[in-house]
């Protein structure tokens, strides 16, 4: 095995562990969402929303990170990240680019605006809901892809 397949295997096997993790916030916070009210919220509740947002953006960036890892691999220019993703979409782990780049937005715009307008958040964290299953399918469809072209483990089945 080379030295850049080892790197994608060590990839993967962090997405794994941060997967769990997303999973765990999102099922935590899908528990008091959507909130009607932020004020009222307590604390905890507060850290559950921030730890899922914290954890939606890392898995999104290492996703984005190991297929970047898999199309150097199979000799795309991964220089430009559209080229990256045009890639992933032609192997089938993205439903589309624009839809990622949308995410990647989503996954930007609650990192980096700070907002108290309620209806806001309220949006920002329904996107990253809904966009949280189509993570996880781009990963099990990137965990597909490296088992059958590299054998690198196999293709889990998971839960979600």
């Amino acid at each position: 095995m080379t030295e850049h397949l080892r790197l994608i295997a060590r990839q993967l096997n962090h997405l794994q562990r941060m997967r769990q993790y997303l999973v765990h916030s999102f099922d935590r916070c899908s528990e008091i969402f959507p909130v009607t009210n932020w004020q009222v919220m307590s604390m905890d509740q507060h850290e559950m929303l921030a730890a899922f947002r914290v954890r939606f953006s890392e898995f999104q960036e290492h996703l984005g990170k190991t297929m970047r890892a898999v199309a150097i691999e199979e000799e795309v220019n991964a220089e430009r990240f559209g080229s990256v993703l045009a890639f992933m979409e032609k192997l089938g782990v993205l439903e589309s680019v624009e839809r990622w780049k949308m995410i990647r937005e989503i996954r930007n715009s609650v990192n980096h605006e700070y907002e108290e307008d309620g209806g806001r958040l309220t949006q920002f964290f329904s996107e990253m809901f809904k966009a949280t299953p189509e993570l996880l399918v781009c990963h099990d469809k990137l965990v597909a892809f490296c088992a059958e072209a590299y054998r690198l483990g196999s293709s889990p089945v998971y839960g979600r």
